[in-house]
């Protein structure tokens, strides 16, 4: 298309973006296409392998949509193992995982999610105003069943799959995957500095649970000085299975409240912990501690919180990037749709290979161990997942270039906002010169005025500094959505 005038104005804008001063010395590859025929729209270096980075995650998600469906519903759910006789429950209350990723109070009261962005589960996130909501729900089943007093324990069944560690893409940060997710597995340190330099810094948890108590050796120094950053240091088991854990480094006098993420190592006991909190908060009693339920318990169901659709679920992994739902929705599709509790994450594997099957793509694709991709990788998968019955909600659960997620920010004001449907990629890597290579991407869909559709993605690559690495991620980000403006500009004012 490249030699029609269309194709020569597209070529020039695009040009004009990636040549800027700031992009000196990238790379850049990208390929747009007619959703319905195939045509390529524009392409540079379609062929050629990039770091997708988080913009794989539309593989996961679609993977998800085929074999759950996005109208699944994850249930959790509390049952009781005796009787319940004037009050008092003869035997365990257990609450049994099903999967569900929003036991965090992300659901608003008109039935949209609250996404933050930054997550919460990312460095400079803040905690959920809510967290415990679902919680506090089924303890409030609980007693409304007649229940005062539980003689047993609290046992926690999280059999649906056999949990897993798994980096997050932090750094060396690992989790423990489960299918009991409460708060997304995490626990924010809230740090406040103390009224003078050299005194102690304030450190509480959020939420306050007995499950955790952090202890303080922060320093407040002055306003102006260099800082240490904030981290975790001895992590103490107790006897009680509790956990004692020390943060250290400093925060500057005068400053805002930090917050730092501890990921709960023992997601069950955690759960369980909460559960029993919000049942003594009620009034109801439990004689025994927290365990893991054994096989082969029987019992009867008092509670039940049923999650919003996977169409909303995968949200927070696309909208916001949450790498904890990433790691944790291939457990579920091969737990769940593969009734693999065992070895689930490799039956996911054999439904997302079934999947890049139906889309015309070899399931071993070169460089996809390694997190590589090509432009034309994209656009195959996504073409394919545009003729599918579930492709609106596909689209909606994308970051919505300036007006949600991700991509908010970018293009707000541009008549191609609102129209641009795509999942972002950030990637940072150190070079043997001592600096940093960025690695971004953006693929997706966009709607053309006359509901056409086109999928597309980009990817550069450019080496910097590790000081100039985010600023110049935000303007490759800016640069990738002003390619889509013009691409939504040049082919709204042209035939079909």
């Amino acid at each position: 298309m490249n030699s029609t005038p269309t194709g020569s104005e597209l070529a020039a804008g695009i040009q004009a973006i990636i040549e800027r001063p700031a992009f000196a010395g990238s790379r850049w590859g990208m390929a747009f296409a007619a959703a319905d025929t195939g045509d390529v729209v524009y392409a540079l270096r379609p062929d050629e392998l990039f770091v997708a980075a988080s913009s794989f995650k539309v593989f996961v998600a679609g993977t998800a949509f085929e074999a759950l469906g996005p109208n699944h519903r994850f249930r959790t759910r509390v049952y009781r193992t005796g009787p319940v006789v004037r009050g008092v429950l003869r035997g365990d209350l257990v609450l049994v995982a099903g999967g569900d990723l929003l036991l965090s109070g992300r659901r608003r009261p008109d039935g949209t999610l609250y996404l933050p962005d930054p997550d919460p589960t990312y460095p400079g996130g803040v905690p959920l105003p809510d967290p415990l909501r679902e919680i506090r729900d089924l303890a409030g089943q609980v007693a409304a069943a007649g229940v005062r007093r539980v003689e047993g324990q609290i046992l926690v069944d999280a059999s649906l799959f056999r949990e897993a560690q798994e980096g997050v893409f932090m750094g060396d940060t690992r989790i423990t995957v489960s299918p009991m997710m409460v708060n997304d597995h995490v626990v924010h340190a809230v740090v406040t500095p103390g009224g003078a330099a050299g005194a102690s810094g304030i450190v509480r948890a959020v939420p306050q649970t007995g499950y955790l108590r952090f202890v303080s050796q922060v320093t407040t120094v002055p306003a102006s000085g260099p800082a240490r950053p904030l981290a975790f240091g001895d992590d103490v088991t107790n006897a009680d299975g509790s956990r004692t854990v020390t943060v250290i480094g400093d925060i500057p006098l005068g400053a805002q409240p930090r917050f730092v993420a501890y990921f709960v190592p023992s997601p069950t006991r955690f759960a369980g912990t909460v559960l029993a909190e919000a049942l003594h908060a009620l009034g109801v009693t439990v004689g025994g501690g927290i365990e893991a339920a054994p096989t082969g318990w029987r019992g009867a169901r008092l509670a039940e919180h049923v999650s919003p659709p996977l169409a909303e679920q995968v949200k927070v992994m696309l909208k916001v990037s949450s790498n904890v739902h990433t790691v944790t929705f291939p457990y579920l599709v091969g737990a769940v749709a593969g009734r693999d509790s065992v070895t689930p994450k490799a039956t996911y594997e054999q439904y997302l290979r079934q999947l890049f099957r139906a889309a015309g793509l070899d399931p071993d694709l070169a460089g996809a161990a390694e997190g590589s991709y090509t432009a034309n990788t994209f656009i195959r998968f996504l073409t394919h997942i545009k003729r599918r019955p579930y492709f609106a909600q596909y689209r909606q659960a994308l970051p919505i270039m300036g007006s949600d997620g991700s991509i908010a920010g970018n293009q707000p004001n541009s008549p191609a906002a609102g129209h641009v449907f795509a999942k972002t990629g950030t990637g940072g890597l150190a070079t043997p010169t001592g600096g940093a290579l960025l690695h971004k991407a953006l693929a997706g869909y966009i709607e053309l005025p006359d509901r056409r559709w086109l999928t597309f993605a980009q990817f550069m690559r450019q080496e910097t500094t590790f000081e100039a690495v985010r600023s110049l991620g935000d303007q490759a980000q800016e640069a990738m959505a002003e390619i889509a403006t013009v691409i939504y500009e040049t082919l709204a004012r042209s035939p079909r």
